[in-house]
């Protein structure tokens, strides 16, 4: 019995192609199909896939595509032609490593999560002086585990196929790609299931290069993103200080969580031992660990200093320090908020994320 359909959307690159099946094949511990959607590719892909699926040792369904529909279409192609219990989305721009899938199955399993990505470097862990296969070994010790995200990537991302019949496919008026996945991830988390890490699972992505090669990729993208935010709300970049004494840990701890999970981005600047290893852990919280004695002035130097993505909104528990936010204004522009409830944090969150 096929445990697992992986769907891989291909669009030329015969060599990229090539080497994550490669790497698929020699990584396999669970029974699959490799569901191949060939996007209208030049010869050298198409003969290449052809050749593939007659000597692949794994089942292989090849659907060929006279011209590109998009990665979208191609993607939702790939899922309604597979019939596993668990479907895993791969772009043709990766390398798995062993034990990728099997971790992220392991990490599937648990109730409270919807969709999986794997620890990759495009969530920011990247191998610096090892090769890819040295440093997924290193992560083994952390098998079973997972870390919350805000959405999960379509670069590799696993999920049941009970729950794309529950929530449904890619949305494909988001066109040739781009925010679909974030799409999909509000609508799974609608469901009160979390999009989450594979600690223990390492797959590298090279990172759209695909969608580069397309003419008006960044027009599209930015059509995209605006279609994405009027259904969903934008993004917020967040300053909240100081995290110590001055403010309520379970303010901190359920508001935060609640704003991560959201897909907001948190800055904390923080006492030492105050933020809670469930707030550290989250893609969305950057820990600003600050002295108690200048804190205001780190705190002060991280909202002024962040020019190319300034800060929307600044979270204060010290009037001092609010005062110095309010009178810097015409530096940041960011929305001052001082000794607030969690409630008004939410409030004022949801208000910003959906003004235009």
């Amino acid at each position: 019995m096929i445990l697992c359909d992986i769907v891989i959307p291909i669009w030329n690159q015969p060599d990229r192609t090539r080497r994550c099946l490669e790497s698929v094949l020699r990584s396999m511990g669970e029974p699959v199909r490799l569901i191949l959607i060939d996007n209208g590719s030049s010869s050298p892909t198409q003969e290449y896939l052809e050749r593939f699926r007659d000597s692949s040792p794994v089942p292989v369904h090849l659907i060929q595509n006279s011209a590109n529909l998009g990665f979208i279409k191609a993607t939702n192609q790939g899922i309604r032609a597979g019939q596993a219990p668990w479907v895993c989305l791969l772009n043709n721009d990766t390398v798995v490593t062993p034990g990728w899938l099997t971790e992220m199955l392991k990490v599937a399993a648990d109730p409270q999560v919807g969709l999986v990505n794997p620890t990759s470097n495009s969530l920011g862990f990247h191998p610096l002086n090892s090769s890819i296969e040295d440093y997924a070994q290193g992560l083994k010790p952390q098998t079973g585990r997972w870390a919350e995200l805000p959405i999960g990537l379509g670069f590799c991302l696993l999920a049941k196929r009970s729950l794309f019949d529950q929530v449904g496919l890619l949305d494909e008026s988001f066109g040739m790609g781009n925010f679909e996945d974030d799409d999909l991830s509000r609508r799974v988390k609608g469901t009160g299931l979390r999009c989450v890490r594979a600690c223990a699972a390492y797959v590298h992505h090279e990172e759209k290069v695909s969608f580069k090669e397309l003419p008006d990729w960044e027009k599209g993208f930015e059509q995209n993103r605006k279609r994405f935010e009027e259904r969903w709300g934008r993004s917020l970049r967040i300053l909240w200080a100081p995290i110590g004494a001055s403010a309520p840990d379970p303010l901190i701890k359920e508001t935060a969580l609640k704003l991560a999970a959201q897909g907001h981005w948190l800055h904390l600047a923080a006492f030492p031992g105050t933020l809670p290893e469930e707030i550290c852990a989250h893609a969305q919280v950057s820990p600003l660990r600050v002295n108690p004695g200048r804190w205001r002035l780190q705190a002060t130097s991280r909202l002024l200093l962040r020019r190319k993505k300034p800060f929307d909104l600044v979270i204060s528990h010290d009037a001092v320090w609010s005062r110095w936010i309010q009178r810097l204004r015409w530096l940041h522009q960011a929305q001052l908020l001082p000794m607030p409830t969690g409630q008004q944090i939410l409030e004022t969150c949801r208000r910003l994320s959906h003004r235009n």
